[in-house]
């Protein structure tokens, strides 16, 4: 049996471009490395667009990006590390 259900959209379209949440929610974020060999799972698994194809090279949108590490654990290459946002001790802002 099937279902027509009516398409709800949860968000409207360009909504994270307006309100990037990378900026306060990050603790790490991605590096690309020179290993990588443009397989492109990065940009499939991404939730949030930060990391796309432009030029023939990967570039990844610090803006966009949340640091969720999905790019970094789907990588097949390791070509993909989580580096920390913040060095230092922790807890102390200066």
């Amino acid at each position: 049996m099937v279902k027509n259900l009516p398409v709800v959209p949860t968000a409207k379209a360009g909504s994270l471009v307006e309100t990037p949440t990378g900026i306060t929610w990050r603790i790490q974020h991605p590096e690309i490395l020179e290993n990588c060999n443009m397989c492109l799972d990065c940009t499939l698994f991404c939730p949030d667009g930060a990391i796309v194809q432009q030029a023939g090279e990967l570039v990844l949108s610090l803006r966009l990006c949340k640091g969720c590490g999905i790019c970094a654990n789907e990588c097949k290459e390791n070509a993909i590390q989580m580096i920390p946002e913040y060095s230092g001790v922790k807890g102390v802002f200066r």
